[in-house]
C-alpha cells in the first residue's frame, strides 16, 4: 500500500502546484486572502485525493479492516461506508477545490461545507463504530482530518468575513 501512498503525495503535489497562481489570483487582495486561498485549496485537494482514494480502497476491499467493527452499526461490509467516504467526503472536497478555482466567495461556501462533511464523517466514525475500532496506532490520523477538516472552514470563514467587510 506505500505505493498507493506515494502516488497520491505525488498527485496532491503536482495539483496543488500546477493550479496555485490561479488560486493567488482568485484569492486575490491582501496577503492573508493568498494565504487563506492556498490553505483552502491545498487542503481540499488533500481531502479529495485520500477521501476518494481510501473510499475506493475500503469499499474494494483492498484495505482489510475486521469485519466485527461494524457490528451493530447499520452495515454489512465496507461497500456503503467505502462510498460514502468516496463520493460524499471526497467529491464535495474535489467540488470545493475546482469551484475555488472559479470564484472565491462560491469556493469558500463550498469548502465550509466540505470541510463540514469531512468533521461529520469523523464524528460519525466516533459516534458508530464500537471503542474497539479505535486502535491507539491511528490517533494521529483522526487528529491530523480533523486539524485539516478545520483548515477547510476556518479559513474559508476568514476569507468570507473579509470579502463582505471590504469597502466596495
Amino acid at each position: 500500500m506505500n505505493w498507493f501512498s506515494i502516488l497520491v503525495l505525488l498527485a496532491i503535489v503536482a495539483v496543488s502546484a500546477v493550479w496555485m497562481p490561479r488560486i493567488l489570483a482568485v484569492f486575490a487582495g491582501t496577503p492573508l486572502l493568498r494565504i487563506c486561498g492556498a490553505i483552502l485549496f491545498v487542503a481540499s485537494v488533500f481531502v479529495a485525493f485520500t477521501a476518494i482514494g481510501g473510499g475506493v480502497t475500503l469499499a474494494t476491499g483492498m484495505d482489510k479492516f475486521p469485519a466485527e467493527w461494524l457490528t451493530g452499526t447499520p452495515f454489512r461490509s465496507y461497500l456503503i461506508p467505502g462510498l460514502i467516504l468516496a463520493v460524499v467526503v471526497g467529491g464535495s472536497a474535489a467540488a470545493a477545490a475546482m469551484t475555488m478555482l472559479r470564484k472565491s466567495s462560491n469556493g469558500t461556501i463550498v469548502s465550509i461545507l466540505a470541510g463540514g462533511i469531512l468533521l461529520g464523517w469523523l464524528l460519525g466514525e466516533r459516534v458508530i463504530l464500537p471503542p474497539v475500532a479505535f486502535v491507539p496506532q491511528f490517533w494521529w490520523l483522526e487528529s491530523g482530518y480533523i486539524v485539516i477538516g478545520l483548515m477547510m472552514v476556518v479559513p474559508a470563514l476568514v476569507v468570507r468575513f473579509a470579502e463582505h467587510t471590504r469597502p466596495r
